[in-house]
């Protein structure tokens, strides 16, 4: 078991030294945040449904694989811990800073979001037919 040490820790060197970047190592620094990417390369094929609780003021997209809401005749998208606006679901996605939010969005966490989304969706699965609430299904 002992003679497995070392090349594990050769193998972690070797990850490690692909990184990049201009770090200094100080004691009590703070941990450097990874950039924000300015874009990103994603598109839906079909449009997911949208529905808007009332808790939120904003649709949210149900049956999708990522969290996207729509507000202001733009979608966002949140992806790892970054926000993406786009004109439409097939992008493009840029990079939104946090204060370039809708102020509705803005406001929530995305923990809230997320609850309230599913709180609705159940709802609307519930009554079906006879969902009173509004439903959004963008253009192709």
């Amino acid at each position: 078991m002992h003679t497995r040490l070392p090349a594990a820790i050769v193998v972690v060197l070797a990850m490690t030294s692909g990184c990049r970047g201009n770090m200094k190592a100080t004691a009590g620094a703070p941990t450097p945040q990874p950039a924000m990417a300015a874009q990103l390369n994603m598109a839906f094929p079909t449009p997911p449904l949208f529905i808007m609780p009332h808790s939120l003021g904003f649709y949210v997209g149900i049956g999708a694989l990522y969290d996207i809401v729509y507000d202001n005749d733009n979608f966002y998208l949140y992806h790892g811990t970054t926000w993406y606006r786009a004109p439409s679901c097939k992008g493009p996605w840029a990079a939104v800073p946090y204060d370039g939010l809708p102020p509705l969005i803005r406001k929530q966490r995305i923990e809230n979001i997320r609850k309230y989304r599913d709180l609705e969706y159940r709802t609307f699965l519930r009554e079906k037919t006879h969902y009173r609430g509004s439903v959004l299904r963008p253009a192709r």
